[in-house]
């Protein structure tokens, strides 16, 4: 087909006119004393012939489209396979983490309670988060929160499916810490609201590097829950007392899941706090 009609378009193009007129003359002739199904095959064929470019065009132009299709509809897959893989890598990372968590359990005397972190406080500084625990749960005021690494704050307010804690860094909340090593006593607090420091007896011989934990004293926290490490010591306006630079052992900014451990306060700090 490509060949008859190359050779019809050279027949015009190279000016051969004569020729074309005896070429198309005498095939006219033959195609009138021609049977019927000869003339019907010689026009189908020429006809095929002319159409031949216009069908190979439409026919790439599907062929691209179709090219087109498939490729939109790979593009689909992989971004959806890719979505379904990085939930699945954050489902297993979750199970680790809870995994861990639930090892708590057997470390206290108080049943705990799961959470995950829905909301921060939206100040300058992180002070407070919200839960998605609340009374509903267990869950109920000056109960204390923990992780995995180590206390995170208290149960500052509970409402029936939500809580707020209050964290380590809010300047309104005093810990009483004892030194791991020389069991010495102190307290813990935040000026700012990003630093934590403590307040030891000097004479308690604390060294950069030990480790703080609950002291049990307060009737809200119970003893050993690990706090932080000493940075840094330094002298106070009280010659009695040292300041020290404290690293939380709990990163808060990054915090996904809690644990709320159901210990309401011991009934003499309960009566003194609603005094």
């Amino acid at each position: 087909m490509l060949r008859a009609y190359r050779f019809i378009v050279d027949l015009f193009t190279q000016r051969h006119g004569i020729v074309a007129f005896v070429f198309f003359l005498v095939l006219g002739l033959l195609m009138r004393q021609a049977p019927v199904p000869i003339r019907e095959s010689v026009v189908s064929t020429a006809l095929s012939s002319l159409y031949f470019p216009a069908q190979r065009i439409v026919s790439a132009m599907g062929h691209y489209k179709s090219i087109a299709q498939e490729n939109e509809q790979l593009k689909e897959e992989n971004a959806r396979l890719r979505q379904e893989t990085f939930h699945a890598r954050e489902g297993l990372q979750e199970l680790a983490r809870l995994h861990t968590l639930v090892r708590f359990d057997d470390k206290w005397d108080y049943p705990i309670v799961t959470a995950r972190v829905v909301g921060h406080n939206p100040g300058r500084f992180l002070t407070t988060m919200v839960i998605n625990r609340g009374v509903e749960h267990g869950v109920k005021e000056n109960m204390p929160v923990f992780s995995m690494n180590g206390l995170v704050g208290k149960i500052s307010k509970s409402t029936t499916s939500h809580s707020r804690v209050q964290l380590l860094v809010d300047p309104n909340l005093k810990l009483s810490v004892m030194d791991r090593r020389t069991r010495v006593v102190g307290f813990l607090e935040s000026m700012d609201g990003r630093r934590l420091t403590a307040m030891i007896p000097t004479h308690a011989g604390v060294h950069a590097g030990d480790t703080l934990v609950t002291s049990g004293l307060g009737g809200i926290f119970p003893k050993g829950i690990p706090v932080g490490t000493v940075k840094e010591i330094r002298k106070s306006d009280l010659d009695v007392m040292c300041q020290m630079d404290v690293n939380p052992f709990q990163e808060f900014s990054i915090l996904e899941e809690v644990f709320v451990m159901e210990k309401e306060p011991d009934w003499i700090v309960k009566e003194l706090l609603d005094e």
